[in-house]
């Protein structure tokens, strides 16, 4: 039962905080109208906005936000790597707390993690042009749903240890 609780908990999360730093990082920058009007033309970008995070490295986020720092960018982009950071490390700090016991805890993170990394994989396979127009290219789906797959498995486990730390159950 902690596994299933985890996984529905940390999805909920993740799915919640990526959607509300999306609404934050288009309203500051102005599209908000364009974020609505580009969902109602193509409804599969929702699977963007809820599992985005998921395919960044945490590095490459980490590098990303020293960078806009370190030279005085601070903007939407800023907000949105934020987010990418936040959103996950929430949803395992939640999935942390929920399962009932270790396994649970990081399986439940882990479970969350390669799904929102398959969602976006079948999005490559369903409709390319939608991650192109986001900047990520399609060349060939199978080498994108690898590569997806892998960004999913680094951030399960990056993440991963964040929700054994918050486990319940005591480390002895």
């Amino acid at each position: 039962m902690g596994l299933g609780k985890a996984l529905g908990f940390s999805l909920l999360a993740l799915i919640g905080l990526n959607f509300l730093f999306v609404i934050i990082t288009q309203t500051i920058s102005g599209d908000l109208n364009l974020l609505f009007s580009d969902i109602s033309s193509d409804p599969l970008i929702i699977l963007l906005i809820f599992f985005g995070p998921i395919i960044s490295m945490p590095g490459t986020v980490f590098s990303s936000i020293y960078l806009q720092v370190s030279s005085g960018t601070i903007g939407s982009s800023l907000i949105q790597s934020i987010g990418f950071i936040i959103s996950p490390f929430v949803a395992s700090l939640i999935a942390g707390r929920t399962g009932e016991n270790k396994g649970g805890s990081f399986g439940g993170w882990m479970l969350t993690a390669i799904i929102g990394a398959v969602a976006l994989g079948i999005l490559a396979f369903i409709s390319p042009a939608t991650l192109l127009y986001y900047g990520i290219p399609v060349l060939d789906p199978i080498v994108v749903l690898i590569s997806f797959l892998m960004s999913g498995a680094v951030n399960g486990v990056f993440y991963g240890c964040f929700s054994l730390l918050f486990t319940k159950e005591e480390m002895y």
